[in-house]
């Protein structure tokens, strides 16, 4: 059963009953205190007369007698001595030779309730006399009777107008209610701009603004489901192009080597000189074996950094520890190494951190002209690491060198012996750590690389 109807029939219900209890409450409560009420002005007025005639002579007294008879027909009264002897009302007789004794009465119906009051009064010489006032309870049984006839008219008109009131009540009370059910079918297309209208300050209200919390909280838990799961793809793709990219990049060195064993064991030409190619298989082994190394170390970076995001170093002082052997290693190969280290407190993965700048350092010593300067600053906020370049990278080379296993032009001999994976690996590091960073040509001279923090 809908609310609505549920409500329109407890309110109908109820309207009903309490009609019903009222109007018998009214039918047996209302004659009794009407009753009370009556009786209590009646026995007030008795006594004012009666405290009012109190040392009048007789004549005086039928005459307010007289006087309060015409003004009240609630009460008839009657004035009598102790022989029995009516002083008021009076009856005069014409035409009778002896006195005869009448009693008058008020006239009452044989079924009409009356009550007698008496109270002695003394006339101005002394004489007691009885006055007595009567009184009928009449109306307050016809007004009994007549609420009891008009009960059903008034329970009937009463039951029509709450069910009228029920009805507008049970549309009026609902429709806020339903208003929140029509909104939350709409938040099943999680469109963001559907909302539950909040009116007033009642429950249905907080009902309505939990409705809106839940489905803000829903909709940002999507988005982030969302974000994360194309993060996901993201980094599947980028693992997929990898191993792709890694497996060309073993292929052809192994294949390369099996055509010089070949050559060799078949003395083809040159291969005869075994010395010579073995030590080039060599060379192509321990390369390959540097590459696997890292790509080992790839599998696991994103594990590993993760596990120490929280840690708390100096990074000056860190890196203050590795200067001294790139100092030595810039004295030994002839180039000029600046260092400017400000103090700096950072918050990440330590071991990973010192691992990406280090590569940085590796690739600017690599790629520096002969005599050429590399400079190491940490200012304020801001890692740089910029070297003297042999040639400068271009715009389109910038955007491709983090690409895993890139190499400029100028650099596909791989004289400098690395893997191709440094800069993609210091890519990774920043990533998780979520630092901004910017690698950029200056002076058409320089290559910078800046690390925020």
């Amino acid at each position: 059963m809908k609310i609505a109807k549920r409500h329109f029939l407890w309110t109908s219900s109820l309207i009903f009953l309490v009609v019903t209890a009222l109007l018998t409450t009214l039918y047996f409560v209302v004659p009794i205190y009407y009753q009370s009420v009556k009786i209590t002005e009646v026995k007030q007025e008795f006594d004012y007369v009666s405290k009012s005639l109190q040392g009048k002579s007789i004549s005086d007294i039928e005459v307010l007698l007289q006087r309060y008879d015409q003004k009240n027909s609630r009460m008839w009264f009657s004035l009598s001595d102790k022989e029995g002897s009516v002083y008021y009302p009076k009856v005069e007789v014409e035409g009778l030779d002896q006195p005869i004794t009448l009693e008058v009465n008020p006239f009452f119906s044989e079924d009409t309730e009356w009550e007698k009051m008496n109270e002695t009064v003394l006339d101005k010489d002394g004489k007691i006399y009885t006055l007595e006032g009567e009184y009928s309870l009449q109306p307050i049984s016809d007004a009994s009777q007549v609420l009891f006839h008009l009960s059903p008219y008034f329970l009937i008109f009463f039951l029509c107008l709450g069910t009228g009131l029920s009805y507008i009540y049970s549309r009026v009370s609902t429709k806020r209610l339903q208003q929140i059910s029509e909104t939350t079918r709409k938040m099943v297309s999680l469109s963001p701009d559907v909302a539950c209208q909040v009116e007033g300050r009642d429950e249905i209200a907080d009902l309505a603004q939990d409705v809106n919390t839940l489905y803000d909280s829903l909709l940002r838990n999507m988005a982030a489901l969302r974000l994360e799961t194309e993060k996901v793809v993201e980094s599947e793709r980028s693992k997929a192009e990898f191993l792709q990219m890694t497996s060309h990049e073993l292929k052809t060195p192994i294949a390369g080597m099996l055509g010089i064993v070949d050559g060799m064991i078949y003395g083809v030409g040159e291969f005869k000189d075994r010395e010579k190619y073995l030590k080039k298989c060599r060379d192509i082994l321990e390369h390959q074996s540097q590459l696997v190394q890292s790509i080992l170390d790839m599998s696991k970076l994103e594990m590993q950094v993760a596990d120490g995001l929280n840690q708390k170093f100096s990074l000056s002082d860190t890196l203050m520890e590795q200067v001294g052997f790139y100092q030595t290693l810039s004295e030994v190969q002839g180039y000029r190494f600046s260092v400017k280290l400000e103090p700096l407190d950072v918050e990440g993965n330590q071991t990973y951190l010192l691992k990406a700048i280090k590569n940085l350092l590796d690739n600017a010593f690599h790629y520096t002209r002969a005599g050429g300067e590399i400079v190491l600053r940490l200012e304020g906020h801001q890692l740089i690491v910029e070297n003297e370049a042999e040639k400068v990278l271009t715009k389109e080379q910038v955007e491709k060198i983090f690409q895993p296993f890139y190499r400029p032009d100028y650099s596909r001999s791989k004289k400098d012996g690395g893997t191709g994976l440094g800069l993609f690996i210091v890519q990774q590091i920043l990533n998780q750590h979520q630092l901004a960073y910017r690698f950029e040509a200056v002076e058409d001279r320089w290559m910078r690389f800046s690390i925020f923090f």
